[in-house]
């Protein structure tokens, strides 16, 4: 994926153009806010994160996977190193799938490899090895895979193309999704793609920054690449009074009389999501019933108390949407059991209880 730009300097003028060159011509940011960032993989050796942000980067989009069983091998290490230097972090996933069933599992590798770390940008899905698809089979497969991750991990997803899939191959389905858009022969994106709007502008895959050695994509990003900028916003003034009484652990379900617990004992190629998924609960009830070393390494034999949800504490980026896939119920459900008017509006700190 991950394309690369020309020495700092261009990239400040790029930037400084974005605002006001041939508006009339380009598709409309998702916020007038603005981020510098980099995306890398394990073609970018040894990053210097500390001397990327004090070259000016303030956000890193890190390859975390590939397929159903390949982590980059500098995942771990540039996730340290970025969120040690202050940078907002993301990840993303080059999917390779040629069928539904395939999207999903690939999902639910991403979601295992992600699961634990703490980030600020939306998943992202890389969707480009295309050869031999079919222009509906590629959105059945990209809008499974979103939905998936979006199911496993509470986060929605990110959709990251170059400017001709987002004009003449991806349809309308996957424009529920923010755009990460690669376009290097301009100023400022084209309005030709389908979506309205744009959250991350990959404009250059020949960049140059102090901290990496050798080309380095260069973005500029807005809030809409953000977890939180999807959110209901809470009324200021209301949020203080609802913090005090909450619990401060998110996505955490209630104890005692709102869950019940079981035992269950680890087989043979379970995944903490698919062990989730079979007694109707999450990974993180999971991680926190349980004293797990490494969350994505569960071996067979091992003993895992398990608790079933009925309550939920609502998270940044939740909506009632991503919470009924994750708990296998529906929005209208969730609101009636919850007594919601308006199901576009929830609070982080809230508790639902969720439909058994």
């Amino acid at each position: 994926m991950v394309k690369k730009l020309g020495q700092i300097f261009i990239a400040l003028l790029f930037i400084g153009t974005l605002a006001f060159a041939n508006n009339a011509l380009a598709v409309e940011p998702e916020s007038s806010s603005e981020y510098e960032g980099i995306d890398v993989s394990r073609y970018q050796e040894n990053v210097d994160w500390e001397a990327v942000a004090n070259a000016g980067m303030e956000v890193a989009i890190i390859k975390s996977s590939e397929g159903v069983d390949y982590t980059d091998p500098n995942f771990e290490v540039n996730y340290e190193g970025a969120k040690a230097a202050g940078l907002k972090v993301g990840f993303y996933h080059f999917l390779t799938a040629t069928t539904v069933e395939q999207a999903r599992e690939e999902a639910s590798f991403f979601a295992s490899i992600i699961s634990g770390k703490e980030i600020e940008v939306k998943p992202v899905m890389d969707f480009e090895d295309l050869d031999g698809l079919s222009v509906e089979d590629i959105n059945a497969i990209a809008l499974a895979f979103a939905e998936e991750v979006e199911s496993q991990t509470g986060y929605p997803v990110m959709v990251y193309s170059n400017a001709d899939n987002a004009t003449n191959v991806f349809g309308e389905s996957l424009t529920k999704y923010s755009l990460w858009l690669a376009q290097y022969d301009g100023n400022q994106p084209s309005n030709d793609v389908i979506w309205e709007t744009w959250a991350g502008w990959q404009y250059t895959d020949t960049g140059s920054i102090d901290g990496v050695t050798g080309d380095v994509d260069l973005n500029i990003f807005n809030d809409g690449i953000f977890i939180e900028a999807t959110s209901t916003e809470e009324e200021p003034e209301e949020q203080p009074e609802q913090s005090e009484e909450q619990p401060t652990e998110p996505s955490t379900p209630e104890s005692g009389e709102n869950s019940s617990a079981t035992t269950y004992v680890v087989k043979a190629g379970d995944t903490l999501y698919s062990i989730a998924r079979m007694h109707d609960t999450t990974v993180s009830a999971i991680l926190a019933n349980n004293d797990l070393a490494n969350p994505n390494l569960i071996h067979p034999g091992v003993e895992l108390t398990i608790s079933n949800i009925s309550s939920y504490l609502i998270n940044w980026g939740d909506t009632l949407w991503s919470l009924s896939k994750r708990f296998g119920t529906t929005v209208e459900a969730l609101a009636s059991e919850n007594n919601i008017e308006n199901p576009d509006l929830i609070y982080a700190g809230d508790t639902l209880n969720i439909p058994q």
